[in-house]
């Protein structure tokens, strides 16, 4: 091989962003225009960057005798030239009308251009696109050097021994070339990779502001008190674990998230503007039978189901519960039971994926519980399957975008803590219990970026029953501008009277009915005494003079999340 080429081989950067010999067909340019000028969640500035990256180091020598092709290849290039560096972030019109006016548009392109607002690419189509162009982006330079190949194979000659070592060399080289260059490109193809060179500084700044502020990517429940923890709710790509003794509200803490998620995030957008959002609970522990029961004293009444006929139990579902998917509140919620250790978290990938087969793109799954699952990864101890199981479904949240809920149980030191705490007749038990009392493994408190414990505890001058919430753990920052509610880390939340799963909704009222403590003697803000929640029916109103927390006025001038808003990238 001559100096040349070898110089060229070691050079990775020139190997791998000259032009690609790629062949675009009709249709990929006539999608690559569409999907460009449509509004999509899909269309970040980075797609857009690797778009521009690409048509930008095409071998145009192919299309100079098409020019219905050529003509296409270069309004994708004037108008990601226009959106990204040029500052035209404006409707396709504004765009149209500006390369119109460019002394390199002809009347091909003209006719081109007028052709775009017909065209229509789908959800499904676009990923489909943009995965396509990425893999050739990504690997095109295998094309750069099929000719390097086949020189250096060409050369090989059986009769001459003495090229051999020759020929050996140039292989090494063009091998090594290939794995620094795959090395190269999978850092520069990260999506979480974060520099202060333009071309990245631009594009992450600008998609981490749209998430943080996109509306959809938030789900509040209906308790003021749970949302502060939560900060300001379920947020996407989080792992979230609560953390219970063995029949103490795991199941009810879990069901509720599903309810309320449904309940209180009416218009939500999916990614997919031709899907339906869904919650999608697994229940490896309880049957649909039991789960249909516990909607129906959480979500429409206390009294016994079975009192009622089939259509009498619809009906209240759907009037008093809300449960039904309406024009207004389009979200599902889809319960699938499993036999315990039935699935693997691998298994989630195709019971999420057949879920979008069927046109509904779920926003939030919910586990019931942690054990019951198996890590896809075995292991023979079970503090490294919990383990395993935390990372697993950590990935499953990362890749679809969506909150993972789940559970798990406290030990037998937790337990027991707990126990003597109520022999001896103390008041809020729950704040003995700490990270130790984790059962099985401290990996689900590393893993996890938010820990709760929760724990029914009753108050003992009235015998009214709350759930306590101890936050563990919370691995970002709190939303809350109000010191207090910024330190909030422990609270107490009603039960409906008689009810001993049916917690009582507060996100719409003007107050929070949470006490920071249940003790009858001190309050741990301000040293007086923490007075009772006066009891109402559910759903009614509380009276001016009802008793609140007493920390109550001091929080009422923290200014509140805004759920409205709604950010569509």
């Amino acid at each position: 091989m001559d100096t040349e080429s070898k110089k060229k081989l070691t050079d990775i950067s020139k190997v791998n962003l000259s032009t690609i010999p790629v062949k675009f067909d009709l249709t990929t340019l006539n999608m690559t225009m569409w999907f460009i000028y449509k509004d999509s969640v899909l269309r970040t500035r980075k797609v857009l960057n690797n778009i521009y990256k690409l048509f930008n180091n095409i071998d145009d020598n192919y299309y100079k005798e098409f020019p219905a092709l050529s003509a296409r290849i270069w309004i994708i290039r004037k108008t990601l030239q226009a959106r990204l560096y040029d500052g035209y972030d404006s409707p396709f019109d504004f765009i149209a009308s500006m390369l119109k006016d460019d002394l390199e548009c002809d009347a091909n392109i003209c006719n081109v251009l007028d052709s775009i607002p017909a065209g229509n690419i789908t959800h499904e189509e676009s990923r489909f696109l943009i995965k396509k162009l990425s893999d050739i982006l990504e690997y095109g330079y295998i094309l750069t050097l099929k000719e390097l190949y086949q020189e250096i194979l060409d050369s090989i000659d059986s009769e001459e021994v003495k090229s051999y070592k020759s020929i050996q060399e140039d292989l090494y080289v063009l091998a090594t070339s290939i794995i620094n260059i795959k090395r190269n490109t999978n850092t520069s193809s990260s999506t979480n990779m974060f520099s202060l060179d333009t071309e990245y500084f631009d594009s992450i700044i600008e998609e981490s502001l749209d998430r943080l502020k996109d509306r959809n990517r938030i789900l509040k429940t209906g308790i003021q008190r749970l949302n502060t923890l939560l900060s300001p709710g379920y947020l996407s790509k989080r792992l979230y674990t609560y953390l219970a003794l063995p029949g103490k509200g795991k199941s009810t803490v879990l069901l509720k998230s599903a309810l309320d998620i449904k309940k209180y995030n009416t218009g939500i957008q999916t990614k997919d503007p031709d899907k339906r959002p869904a919650v999608l609970f697994l229940t490896l522990e309880n049957g649909i039978e039991e789960t249909v029961e516990r909607m129906y004293n959480m979500a429409v009444d206390n009294d016994d189901i079975r009192n009622y006929t089939t259509k009498q139990v619809i009906k209240k579902f759907k009037k008093e519960g809300h449960l039904e998917i309406t024009e207004k509140n389009n979200i599902d919620i889809i319960i699938k039971e499993y036999k315990n250790r039935e699935i693997d978290t691998n298994d989630l990938y195709s019971i999420i994926n057949d879920l979008g087969d069927e046109g509904v793109e779920v926003i939030a799954l919910i586990i019931d519980y942690m054990k019951r699952i198996r890590p896809f990864e075995p292991a023979t101890e079970e503090r490294i399957e919990l383990k395993n199981i935390t990372n697993e479904l950590k990935e499953v949240a990362k890749f679809y975008d969506i909150p993972v809920i789940t559970a798990q149980q406290l030990n037998r030191a937790g337990a027991t803590v707990i126990d003597a705490a109520i022999q001896a007749k103390k008041e809020d038990v729950t704040r003995l219990v700490g990270r130790d009392s984790i059962a099985g493994a401290w990996e689900i408190q590393e893993n996890s970026d938010f820990t709760c414990i929760i724990n029914p505890e009753t108050k003992m001058d009235t015998q009214e029953l709350y759930m306590t919430f101890k936050m563990l753990k919370r691995r970002y920052r709190s939303s809350e501008t109000n010191i207090k509610l910024r330190r909030l880390d422990y609270f107490s939340h009603p039960f409906e009277e008689g009810s001993e799963i049916r917690l009582i909704d507060d996100v719409d009222m003007n107050r929070s009915l949470s006490l920071e403590s249940l003790s009858t003697k001190f309050s741990p803000t301000n040293g007086g005494v923490v007075p009772m929640v006066e009891r109402h029916p559910y759903g009614a109103e509380l009276k001016e003079e009802s008793a609140l927390n007493a920390i109550a006025d001091e929080i009422e001038s923290f200014e509140d999340f805004d759920f409205d808003r709604s950010k569509n990238f």
